[in-house]
């Protein structure tokens, strides 16, 4: 903004120059008639003033519209201020749903999880349990059969092999079918393990592959450490209990058994 001597003394050179100005018209007028010289003067009386008010003016229009940059400049900071404040808080809050969201699933990817694990081992008891009650019985009853058939005299062995053929036919025919119950009973199973596993990695839910694969601590915890002299040390040998990641976040930790290098051998 220009300063008030500045303008002080701006005013003053152009009243000098229009004085002067003025003077020389005035000595070109004294060769006219007196008549003509009085309106002229009174016109540039005139036209003097008009230009001090509208410099006046101008000046104080200058400074208004620099109060007014002023408070703009101002104002605009203030809401650049408060903009970037706006931004960061937005900044802020997706960690802040994130994490929120973490806390309210887990317990769901947990339970998920856990129904995983727990169907894979019902499965694994099924197919135990059905070895020993149907598959080991119906041998073990051929085996006893077969036995005491030997120990008969071959005139007996003679008489009764049609009926021996027919008993043990019998025995494995009833195993059978107890076998297709089971199996249809594992099919089912099956099919509920599949749509399981669909909803697991529909939400990006999944095991962590442990078994011959080196320890990782941030995903298993090392239960119990073994000779195995098979194996570098560091290899997992054994998944005692499975662990899970969700949403490329640890879930659970799986439980292992680690291979450790084998003792050295002591002198006798």
């Amino acid at each position: 903004m220009i300063d008030r001597v500045d303008d002080e003394t701006l005013l003053d050179h152009f009243r000098q120059w229009l004085q002067q100005a003025r003077a020389e018209a005035e000595a070109v007028d004294d060769q006219s008639g007196s008549e003509s010289r009085e309106p002229e003067a009174e016109v540039r009386e005139v036209g003097i003033f008009q230009l001090i008010e509208e410099f006046t003016a101008l000046r104080h229009e200058l400074k208004l519209q620099t109060r007014s940059a002023r408070g703009l400049q101002e104002q605009s900071e203030t809401l650049l201020g408060a903009m970037q404040q706006a931004i960061d808080q937005f900044r802020s809050v997706e960690p802040k749903e994130n994490q929120a969201a973490w806390a309210a699933g887990k317990p769901l990817a947990e339970a998920l999880a856990d129904l995983d694990e727990a169907l894979d081992r019902g499965r694994i008891e099924i197919e135990k349990v059905t070895r020993r009650l149907i598959d080991e019985p119906v041998q073990a009853v051929q085996a006893a059969f077969d036995a005491l058939y030997t120990q008969s005299s071959w005139f007996r062995r003679r008489l009764l092999k049609s009926y021996h053929e027919q008993v043990k036919a019998i025995v494995r025919d009833k195993g059978q079918v107890r076998r297709e119950l089971v199996d249809a009973l594992l099919e089912g199973y099956g099919l509920i393990q599949a749509r399981l596993r669909r909803a697991l990695k529909s939400e990006r839910i999944h095991a962590i592959e442990c078994l011959n694969r080196p320890v990782d601590p941030e995903l298993m915890t090392v239960v119990e450490v073994v000779e195995d002299p098979d194996r570098p040390p560091g290899i997992v040998v054994e998944q005692i209990r499975r662990g899970y990641t969700w949403q490329g976040r640890l879930l659970r930790y799986a439980e292992v058994r680690a291979s450790r290098a084998p003792s050295p051998a002591l002198d006798s």
